[in-house]
């Protein structure tokens, strides 16, 4: 994906990842409470500070890295008031302009899955984090079976059926996981926060047409009516209908990782 694809989202992306109100608080302690003590982190793929400004906020020291510009200067946009600027750069995780071994925690947020050589961006990662550091993992967690997520799951198997590669550069966040393990990581699991959002398929499907999400930018000019078409006539078929709301449930996981320390 181009450096600056991710410009286009930088103005809408904190209403389309919104934490409904005290969730990005409880994210961040939760994280802050993961690495007791640790004040020195960065966060790779910061985008707006949607994980960054509560971390801030709850006295962390973080320095930030994106590939867009444009995500970094909302992000600066939406510090408080006299809020003092943390060191933001625009870089490519695999290769950081960071001292080895310097940091306490490096945070990753609904970005691995994007990082084709993921490979790589974690050899990167163990080599900033000092000896005992940890990768912190971050997600949103809803039910795979949720009208929502079968949708997806749909509208990906039309794309393929029509010739499409759907989604591009995404990458299964279980084999991340595994290879994680492989290395003598150790896995800590932590669920943060409840809520709910009341969804329709026609919002859903509308979010596919206006193209809201990365998977769905790299689709060629005239791919998309014929698809949706074919999806809309799905939903209708096996829901009833589009416009009936229904309620997902959400939480944030946050998964750490950690390597034994050398004697």
């Amino acid at each position: 994906m181009p450096a600056n694809a991710f410009d286009r989202a930088a103005a809408s992306y904190d209403t389309a990842r919104a934490f409904p109100p005290g969730i990005a608080e409880l994210v961040a302690a939760a994280a802050l409470d993961l690495v007791p003590g640790v004040l020195n982190l960065v966060e790779i793929g910061v985008g707006t500070g949607r994980i960054t400004r509560p971390l801030l906020a709850g006295g962390a020291r973080v320095v930030g890295f994106d590939l867009s510009g444009g995500m970094l200067a909302q992000l600066r946009a939406l510090l408080p008031p006299g809020a003092a600027q943390p060191p933001l750069a625009q870089a490519d995780v695999t290769a950081l302009p960071l001292t080895a071994a310097a940091y306490d925690a490096v945070v990753a947020v609904h970005v691995f899955q994007l990082i084709a050589n993921w490979r790589g961006a974690l050899d990167e990662v163990r080599r900033v984090l000092r000896p005992g550091g940890a990768l912190l993992f971050g997600y949103e967690w809803r039910p795979a079976d949720s009208p929502g997520a079968r949708l997806r799951d749909q509208w990906n198997v039309i794309v393929r059926a029509q010739g499409g590669d759907q989604p591009p550069a995404q990458h299964d966040f279980a084999d991340i996981t595994a290879a994680l393990l492989a290395q003598g990581a150790a896995l800590e699991e932590r669920a943060v926060g409840e809520w709910t959002l009341t969804r329709t398929l026609a919002r859903q499907i509308e979010t596919i047409e206006h193209r809201t999400w990365s998977p769905d930018w790299a689709a060629p000019p005239g791919f998309f009516p014929r698809c949706l078409a074919e999806l809309r006539t799905w939903a209708a078929a096996t829901y009833g209908g589009l416009d009936a709301a229904y309620v997902v449930p959400h939480r944030f996981i946050w998964q750490r990782f950690t390597w034994p320390v050398a004697a």
